[in-house]
């Protein structure tokens, strides 16, 4: 008797009279289990993204209906025949669709942003010169000692937190699309232009003031920011007034194409409510090069984010501690904890702007084709493995063999590299659509519930104060994540 035909594989009809070996998980399905000898689990093949039902999956031919395959053979398929059948697994990942949500516009957030900085100065120095004029035998008639004041250095502080607001000015409304030739251009050119030169001339002016009347030293104070900006961004200035660079999808040329015709990415500068776009494609190399460009926008999102912060919270709530007179009598812990509150609420006011729920999204969708390899540790000899190719994308529950072991396929469709900790990191972070909206929104509920219990122990008119306008000020960006994560539970249950 001949023995069986090995590295052969073939789709068949089963004649009625055997029990059919079907993909589509019905009761009569005879698969061996995914990952024991001679076998390939057809779980593999659902490849489904938010909305899609579980069973989807199975080879298809061109009707659209589920054929049959002898699961015995397919462990013992050679490589290239064993790669045919991985490829024919692939399904493409259907993406939840997120509505529009109405967004601030990049000049209503900077002028936001610059406001609640105001705010900010305003209530530490209430917290350094507050007096108590209420009492009979005060000599203080007003609620604080304004003559302490550093005139000169509140300009300084307010044309360095302005520079963002005046930069969007002159981009959105400034540069808009009008005749050149006509009057009303050149009106608005000159009217701008004097506005700057003004700026920079009382910028100058206070600088030189602040350092007649300080130390150099103490001028030093208003440097140190500079330093974290240049290890951050050395000489790129753009940054500084909130410029981002994202990437976008460009098929306007053949240059900008792979040899599949898959778009590359390509960098344009942009203002931080725009966002990358995303693609669908089964294209190996352009999945990885998208979550590359992706991660690199990301980074310097954070970056902004986390520089900016700082800079609020370092020039509105420590310099003025710094200037402060010697013989100032003040409450340094309140004044120090006031200062982290600061920081906090602002990394979460930049962070709703700069990562809107549709810029997440896009991460998300990314994550759904890089997909994730888990390493198999412990001797699989009995496993049923391919060769990992660079230019292939595999299924879930597939075996490849790569030069740093062997590992598993996790994702529905899989095109990272095994054992890349970038890539890993990546699906790690936006595997699930709401982890990201999630952390900022705990980290929000959490300060916000932190000042609750700051302004129901205050006894001073001053602790009252200022937790109350800081409490005003991240109602607003609690209530906006609120409603994004709302949102996004929604779309993602009902997808």
């Amino acid at each position: 008797m001949p023995g069986p035909r090995r590295n052969v594989f073939r789709t068949q009809s089963i004649p009625s009279s055997l029990p059919k070996q079907r993909l589509d998980g019905g009761p009569q399905s005879s698969l061996p289990a995914a990952g024991g000898p001679g076998s390939f689990s057809s779980a593999s093949s659902a490849c489904y993204g938010p909305g899609g039902t579980a069973g989807q999956s199975g080879i298809l031919t061109a009707s659209g209906e589920g054929s049959y395959f002898s699961a015995q053979s397919v462990g013992h398929l050679d490589e290239s025949d064993r790669g045919i059948h991985l490829t024919t697994l692939i399904m493409q990942p259907r993406h939840a669709h997120i509505p529009d949500v109405g967004l601030d516009s990049n000049l209503l957030f900077e002028l936001v942003a610059f406001i609640h900085s105001v705010m900010v100065l305003c209530l530490q120095y209430i917290n350094l010169y507050k007096t108590v004029w209420w009492l009979p035998h005060s000599n203080a008639n007003y609620a604080l000692n304004f003559y302490l004041i550093d005139i000169n250095l509140c300009g300084i502080l307010v044309i360095i937190m302005s520079r963002r607001v005046i930069f969007c000015f002159y981009k959105e409304i400034c540069c808009s699309k009008t005749n050149h030739n006509g009057c009303l251009y050149w009106v608005i050119y000159l009217i701008k232009h004097l506005i700057i030169a003004a700026i920079l001339v009382t910028f100058v002016y206070c600088t030189y003031q602040v350092v007649l009347k300080h130390s150099l030293k103490y001028s030093l104070f208003l440097c140190y920011p500079l330093v974290t900006y240049f290890i951050l961004f050395r000489l790129n200035m753009k940054p500084l007034f909130g410029s981002l660079t994202a990437q976008s999808w460009s098929n306007t040329q053949n240059k900008n194409l792979y040899l599949d015709g898959t778009p590359r990415h390509q960098f344009r500068e942009h203002m931080s409510r725009e966002v990358p776009t995303h693609i669908c494609t089964m294209s190996p190399e352009a999945i990885r090069e998208e979550a590359e460009m992706l991660k690199t926008d990301f980074n310097g999102r954070v970056t902004q984010i986390l520089f900016n912060s700082m800079l609020c919270a370092y020039y509105m709530g420590c310099v003025p501690l710094c200037f402060a007179q010697n013989t100032l009598y003040y409450d340094s812990w309140w004044v120090g904890q006031y200062v982290g509150l600061v920081w906090v609420g602002t990394f979460i006011l930049f962070t709703v702007h700069y990562m809107p729920v549709k810029y997440l999204d896009v991460f998300h969708r990314c994550s759904m084709h890089l997909g994730h390899w888990v390493k198999v540790e412990g001797r699989s000899a009995h496993v049923p493995y391919t060769a990992w190719s660079e230019l292939q994308v595999w299924p879930q529950e597939a075996f490849v063999k790569h030069v740093k072991g062997l590992f598993k396929a996790v994702g529905y469709n899989n095109a990272a590299e095994p054992g890349n900790g970038s890539h890993s990191r990546f699906y790690f972070m936006f595997q699930q659509p709401l982890r990201v909206t999630n952390l900022v929104l705990g980290v929000a509920a959490a300060l916000v519930l932190y000042q609750f219990l700051l302004l129901f122990q205050a006894s001073q008119w001053n602790h009252i104060l200022t937790q109350a306008f800081l409490l005003f000020s991240n109602y607003y960006v609690f209530f906006k994540l609120a409603r994004d994560r709302f949102l996004l539970g929604k779309v993602y249950k009902d997808g």
